[in-house]
């Protein structure tokens, strides 16, 4: 684990989430979800034979940092290239995949309701990807709770105030998150006073609340699956709905984040 700064996030039992939750720190909960079906079927030959000729997308690289690349292939192809990973070969990446949308059956694999508090809106994404596959450092607009299914993951993590301390607040558009610059470790090297800096790695079954506002960067130690479950009250979510909403249609129409956004191939990010 990456030393200096950087220091382990807190960690509670799972007695305590729900007061966790209401909290405004990152915090660890070791083996919460080690019991649920998921945990134990979801493979990649299980996840590939579910339907092996399903198109999907994935993303080339590091979108976040970098252009935005995609590439198409198939879920069951896609399974055998984790299964087969070789060292040096540019990470491809299944990036929010609606596992649960294609599958509905896979519910049943998972114990959801353990988690969000009650009346909470959620929506619940998977990311399956190779060793080395890496979301750059960015901050989400809501809550999120990341179940870690399969594969081992590191996440670093910083301070909602430390990127724009900084300032290496990136101008490349993303609807639902806000995007950084520099890396979380190029960060704290050379603003170590920004605020608080996490690091902490992820085994099958491990549960990371992570706040809205809060910056992370996350790199797949494995091969790995993880479940992002993001939620909120009602009023919130469908304020930052709203929001969202209205930045999406500025986008289509090439008012905002034209040629730099990571949902469209071009061009490398810049500074706001």
């Amino acid at each position: 684990m990456t030393s200096g700064i950087f220091r382990p996030p807190p960690s509670a039992d799972g007695s305590l989430l729900a007061e966790t939750l209401r909290g405004s720190s990152p915090t660890v909960f070791r083996g919460l979800a080690a019991e649920w079906p998921a945990v134990e079927r979801w493979t990649f030959p299980y996840i590939g034979s579910l339907a092996p000729d399903l198109p999907v997308r994935l993303v080339v690289g590091n979108r976040e940092s970098d252009p935005t690349r995609f590439t198409r292939s198939t879920l069951g192809s896609y399974a055998e290239l984790l299964a087969g990973d070789e060292p040096g070969q540019e990470p491809v990446y299944l990036k929010e995949f609606d596992l649960l949308k294609e599958f509905p059956q896979l519910r049943d694999d998972l114990r959801n309701g353990e988690l969000f508090p009650r009346g909470s809106i959620t929506s619940c994404t998977t990311w399956i990807g190779p060793a080395r596959a890496r979301t750059g450092l960015h901050c989400d607009l809501l809550d999120n709770l990341a179940v870690v299914i399969a594969g081992r993951k590191r996440f670093w993590l910083a301070g909602p105030e430390a990127v724009a301390r900084a300032g290496k607040t990136s101008a490349k558009y993303d609807a639902w998150a806000r995007l950084s610059s520099v890396g979380a470790e190029e960060l704290a090297a050379d603003h170590p006073d920004a605020g608080d800096f996490y690091v902490v790695d992820l085994e099958p079954g491990d549960v990371l609340y992570v706040p809205a506002r809060w910056w992370h960067e996350v790199v797949n130690l494995t091969s790995s699956v993880l479940l992002s479950g993001f939620f909120g009250p009602k009023t919130r979510v469908l304020s930052q709905w709203l929001a969202v909403q209205g930045r999406e249609g500025l986008h289509r129409t090439g008012l905002l984040g034209r040629g730099n956004c990571t949902c469209h191939p071009g061009r490398a990010t810049a500074n706001a």
